[in-house]
C-alpha cells in the first residue's frame, strides 16, 4: 500500500523543494500530486493560501523513517535511564549523608558508578560506629538507603554502601565461609545452615557455590533477612541406587 506525505509552500516549486529536502529525493525522481496551487489572496495580502502537494513515499524511505523512529526511541529510553540513575544516585547520597552526619562527624561520600550497581563509599569519621558490631549498623544503613531509592521506582536500582573497604573484607570472608561449609556438607552428606543474611550477603554465597556440581543453595524464610541452606546434590549414581531400592521394595 502506497503511503503519502503532504507538503506546503508559497508555490508548487517551494513545496516540491521542501519535500525533496525532507525525504532526501532528487527533484527528477519525486512523484507527487497537486492538491492546491495556492492563491495570493486579495491584493496579495488577505485570504492568502499556500500551495499543497501529496508526495508518494518510496518503500526504502518508509523503512528509513521507521529506523529513524526506532533510533529516536532508543535514544529517548537511554536518556530516561540516565536521568533516572542520576536522580537515584543524588537521592541515595543525600539520604546517606544525613544518616552518617547523625552518627559521626567529618565523614564524606565517594560515588563509584558501575554498569550494574552504584557503590557509595564512606570515608572518614568514626568508621567503627558506622559499621557497628558484626556490621549490623552498616546493614541497617544499607537497607534504609536502598528502600528510599527504590520507593518510587518500577525497576529496582542496585546500590551498595561501603565504609572504609569493609564490604570487600566481608565479601572475602563470605566466600571463604561458603566454600568451607560446602566442603563440610559434602563430607557429612548433610545440609548446612548459615545465619540470617541480607540480600547482598546471600547473593555472594549463591554466586560462590553456583558452579559447584556437588552442592546447591537456597534461601529459607521471609522478609529482608533470610537464612541460606547449603545442601548436597544427589549424583546420578545415587539417584539410580535409590530408584533400584524402591523397585526392590515394591516387588
Amino acid at each position: 500500500m502506497t503511503s503519502y506525505i503532504e507538503f506546503e509552500g508559497k508555490n508548487i516549486d517551494q513545496a516540491v523543494k521542501k519535500a525533496c529536502g525532507k525525504l532526501k529525493i532528487d527533484k527528477e525522481k519525486i512523484r507527487y500530486k497537486v492538491i492546491s496551487h495556492g492563491s495570493t489572496g486579495i491584493f496579495g495580502l488577505a485570504g492568502r493560501k499556500k500551495a499543497k502537494i501529496k508526495v508518494s513515499v518510496p518503500e526504502e524511505k518508509k523503512q528509513e523513517k521507521k529506523n529513524d523512529n526506532k533510533k529516536d526511541d532508543r535514544v529517548h529510553y537511554a536518556n530516561k535511564e540516565n536521568e533516572l540513575r542520576e536522580n537515584n544516585v543524588q537521592t541515595g547520597k543525600d539520604v546517606l549523608q544525613k544518616i552518617i552526619d547523625s552518627i559521626t562527624e567529618d565523614a564524606k561520600i565517594a560515588i563509584d558508578e558501575r554498569p550494574n550497581k552504584t557503590i557509595f563509599n564512606v570515608v572518614g569519621g568514626n568508621s567503627a560506629l558506622l559499621i557497628g558490631k558484626r556490621g549490623k549498623t552498616l546493614e541497617a544503613i544499607q537497607i534504609i538507603v536502598e528502600k528510599v531509592i527504590n520507593k518510587k521506582n518500577e525497576k529496582r536500582s542496585r546500590t551498595l554502601v561501603d565504609i572504609e573497604g569493609y564490604m570487600e573484607k566481608r565479601n572475602s570472608y563470605l566466600k571463604s565461609l561458603a566454600k568451607r561449609l560446602a566442603d563440610k556438607c559434602k563430607r557429612f552428606g548433610k545440609p548446612m545452615s548459615l545465619e540470617e543474611m541480607n540480600a547482598h550477603d546471600r547473593r555472594i554465597i549463591h554466586i560462590t557455590l553456583k558452579s559447584d556440581k556437588e552442592v546447591g543453595t537456597r534461601s529459607k524464610g521471609e522478609g529482608i533477612l533470610r537464612k541460606i541452606v547449603i545442601f548436597p546434590k544427589k549424583s546420578s549414581r545415587q539417584k539410580k541406587e535409590i530408584f533400584q531400592d524402591k523397585v526392590e521394595k515394591a516387588n
